[in-house]
């Protein structure tokens, strides 16, 4: 009797797939529900004017101009110039009025009102400007730079 070999195969290796699985399902579960949710870019809402004949660009709206200074040897102290001509010393209801009054006479609520402190001006006065320009109704609110 022959003794007939017997070869036995090398046994296959296979990894174990059912954590393999399990992650590809979290993957998938992950990407499919937190999608990406970006903005618009560059997609700004604007009403354009109708296109016609002008005249040419419109010259620029010449700011009211609020000047804030320090006045007096305390740095408490303000002064308050109205375009350059109106001086109205520390009286910021005054300035309210007089920003009123220009309303009063046509001015529109986004003509431009202009803050210009100088650097030694306390922060509340600037803000106290500010306060007064919007209770005139005012929208158009810009500041100098202090200088």
């Amino acid at each position: 009797m022959a003794k007939h070999a017997r070869r036995d195969d090398p046994p296959r290796m296979q990894p174990p797939m059912t954590p393999m699985i399990d992650c590809i399902f979290q993957l998938l579960l992950f990407f499919m529900l937190t999608p990406a949710l970006m903005a618009n870019e560059a997609y700004l809402t604007t009403n354009l004017p109708q296109s016609g004949p002008h005249d040419g660009p419109l010259p620029p709206l010449e700011a009211v101009r609020i000047a804030l200074a320090a006045a007096g040897p305390r740095d408490e102290d303000v002064s308050i110039l109205l375009n350059g001509t109106e001086s109205l010393g520390d009286n910021f209801l005054g300035l309210q009025a007089a920003l009123e009054a220009y309303r009063a006479r046509g001015l529109a609520a986004d003509h431009p009102v202009l803050i210009a402190p100088d650097a030694a001006v306390r922060h509340r006065w600037v803000v106290r400007a500010f306060d007064m320009a919007v209770a005139a109704r005012f929208t158009n609110i810009q500041f100098a730079v202090p200088h």
